[in-house]
């Protein structure tokens, strides 16, 4: 396995955790109440799956960062392949072939 590939392997692998990690810390803050401290509020930093609220909030920042840099870092790494797609896509720097008549028919008056 080349080194541009183990490298595209382990961000892509970083990413799919991240994003495993963010939607699970997301789903549970979604789902379960946390609410502030002040007055009696009886789901104030629940705990849940072992972590408390604000560690499930601080661990759903984080990793979604973490995921963030991952998906820029993806991009720079195929930055050539994208630009490559991109000017195939919009038809750019083609010539059209020897002996190839005018996509757009002109008209003779």
């Amino acid at each position: 396995m080349s080194a541009k590939v183990r490298i595209n392997y382990v961000v892509d692998a970083i990413i799919g955790l991240a994003f495993v990690v963010s939607a699970l810390s997301g789903v549970i803050l979604y789902l379960v109440p946390g609410g502030y401290q002040g007055g009696r509020n009886p789901y104030y930093n629940r705990t849940v799956l072992f972590l408390g609220h604000h560690t499930w909030s601080d661990l759903h920042t984080w990793v979604s960062f973490l995921m963030v840099a991952g998906v820029l870092l993806h991009l720079v790494l195929h930055w050539n392949w994208i630009l490559s797609m991109t000017k195939k896509a919009l038809h750019i720097g083609e010539r059209p072939a020897a002996g190839a008549s005018c996509p757009v028919p002109i008209d003779p008056e």
